[in-house]
């Protein structure tokens, strides 16, 4: 079983900790305060003069991303939590924002320090990676649609460390937040993509780190390495 299918499993059928969950809930309400915060200051209006008038999921996902950056939400896997109430505006996904916060950061650990360093935003990186887990668990995506979600949605990953601080460093992990609910849906009526877009050659992993280790994600989701390696 590849990196990839051990990740699907996990997404659509762990159960978080209680600890996970209270974390979920409370970076929910700091995500939520700060979007409604930034919905009013300049980005978020710039940002909807371009997009124009909208309600479908990831138009929602970029404006609160954006207005949730702009407000000063802390970056790390804010576009999991964008992600999360894009598609469940009224809830409380808290089981999905903490399986979310799971998978961005095992991608970064994947991903190593040699991604930073090359210049790549991990929060808008592996945060996306974290959203369309987050999105795939709330739309109850099966396995082969969760699968090419994270394809999908692995070769829109983005981002540079230089926009920080930024307008376009705000916007960027809004769009994070919207590849990843787009990519979710688009699986869900059946796109795909490749069947191991993490892991591999020409995988995520390998093409934005100079030393991934994809063992490091399969720890922070309970795995040790893959099965066919056990």
């Amino acid at each position: 079983m590849s990196t990839t299918d051990q990740l699907v499993d996990h997404v659509r059928t762990a159960t978080p900790s209680t600890a996970a969950l209270d974390r979920a809930r409370d970076e929910l309400a700091r995500f939520r305060a700060d979007a409604e915060r930034g919905a009013e200051r300049t980005l978020a209006p710039a940002l909807r003069g371009v997009l124009g008038s909208g309600s479908t999921p990831p138009w929602r996902a970029w404006i609160a991303g954006t207005s949730a950056a702009d407000a000063g939400c802390p970056a790390e896997w804010l576009a999991v939590c964008a992600a999360a109430t894009s598609l469940d505006p009224d809830g409380q996904p808290d089981t999905a924002v903490a399986l979310g916060y799971q998978v961005a950061a095992g991608t970064a650990a994947a991903l190593g320090a040699g991604h930073s360093t090359a210049g790549w935003c991990v929060h808008s990186t592996a945060g996306a990676i974290g959203a369309v887990a987050a999105a795939g668990r709330l739309l109850g995506l099966e396995a082969p649609s969760l699968r090419a979600a994270f394809g999908i949605c692995a070769t829109q990953a983005a981002g540079i460390t230089s926009a920080a601080g930024t307008p376009a460093g705000s916007v960027q992990l809004g769009k994070a937040a919207a590849n990843a609910v787009e990519a979710a849906l688009l699986a869900r009526d059946g796109f795909t993509s490749s069947a191991q877009p993490l892991e591999g050659r020409r995988g995520m992993f390998a093409l934005m780190s100079p030393a991934p280790d994809e063992t490091a994600l399969l720890a922070a989701i309970g795995l040790a390495q893959p099965v066919e390696q056990r």
